[in-house]
């Protein structure tokens, strides 16, 4: 799928339960197993005075089915079938979901959102948990759930060249996508996000960082230089390694080459990193839906990633393609 223009949006995911008996939390009172029901609903709320209390995520706009799993069961607790993800204000689809659990007490929900019937189907979009008091009775509103976007697919361009003798430089850009071509961008209430809180913080990439480098180092390197706002930093760079290890508000990240001292010969990009899954829903959890889902394995290259030459040292070309990965 070519990629779109952004279309990531700031969502809540706001979680209601139910079950008969009394409405709050006393020290009193002694934990029983209770069939506890609800509803999980993925809205699309705009960021006002209202809702800026509430915590961002990312629900890709090619989500067509979720689910939600408590304490780690082998069974999801409730699903959707039908999931469309809108930009704006409403709600992107509902989950009615049910479980034997000890109330008083902490649960832990993990939910995953994925393609469903959309393309390509049935393939993790972004995961998420945390824990909540459940009680019994009707009084459940748990706060927000934030999800991280899978990073899956990455398309470059290269902005422009400069430089001279002994070694010239290249720029570009390279969006950071999910697996539909949904660039993952923060669209949060949060300015300035900060970085590294996972597995549910909806401003970091499920699957881990993401790794730029050098296919042929003796002819030319990823330079980049570090992306920060207010202190933050989106991604750092040391040896001839960029990496991305947080969300920005954008989806597309900057990154630099230049040829080796006097270096002959031609240079690529290889996209790495992006190999530890949160795990927030197991693969066991996934293949266990009543249609199984995938988490998306390995990188895709849109396309292809720019080749530059070197001809002593500078970069003389920038027009060919060379594929990745």
């Amino acid at each position: 799928m070519k990629l779109q223009a952004i279309a990531c949006v700031a969502t809540a995911v706001l979680l209601s339960a139910c079950a008969s008996g009394g409405s709050s939390i006393s020290p009193k009172v002694t934990p029983s197993l209770e069939l506890v029901s609800g509803t999980l609903k993925i809205g699309l709320p705009s960021f006002t005075a209202q809702s800026s209390g509430r915590k961002p995520e990312f629900v890709s706009p090619s989500t067509g089915h979720a689910s939600v799993f408590i304490d780690g069961a082998a069974a999801n607790a409730g699903s959707t079938t039908s999931c469309s993800a809108t930009t704006g204000t409403g709600t992107g689809c509902t989950i009615s979901w049910a479980a034997k659990l000890t109330v008083p007490a902490s649960h832990t929900f993990a939910v995953e959102t994925d393609t469903g019937a959309n393309v390509p189907a049935n393939i993790v979009l972004s995961e998420g948990a945390a824990s909540y008091a459940v009680v019994a009775g009707s009084g459940n509103t748990l706060a927000a759930l934030s999800l991280n976007g899978v990073f899956h697919t990455a398309t470059f361009a290269v902005t422009a060249c400069s430089g001279s003798t002994p070694n010239s430089l290249c720029n570009g850009t390279v969006v950071l996508a999910d697996s539909a071509g949904n660039a993952i961008a923060y669209t949060g209430s949060t300015a300035v996000p900060t970085t590294g809180n996972s597995p549910s913080s909806g401003n970091v990439f499920d699957n881990g960082a993401v790794t730029f480098v050098s296919a042929t180092p003796a002819n030319g390197l990823v330079t980049g230089t570090a992306q920060t706002a207010s202190s933050n930093v989106f991604s750092t760079f040391a040896s001839n390694t960029l990496s991305v290890s947080g969300v920005n508000t954008t989806g597309t990240y900057t990154y630099q080459v230049t040829c080796g001292a006097s270096a002959t010969g031609t240079f690529g990009i290889t996209v790495g990193g992006a190999s530890t899954p949160s795990n927030a829903v197991t693969t066991a959890e996934l293949a266990a839906l009543a249609t199984p889902v995938t988490y998306p394995a390995g990188i895709t290259v849109n396309a292809t990633v720019p080749s530059f030459t070197c001809t002593a040292g500078n970069i003389s070309s920038s027009s060919g393609t060379l594929p990745v990965n």
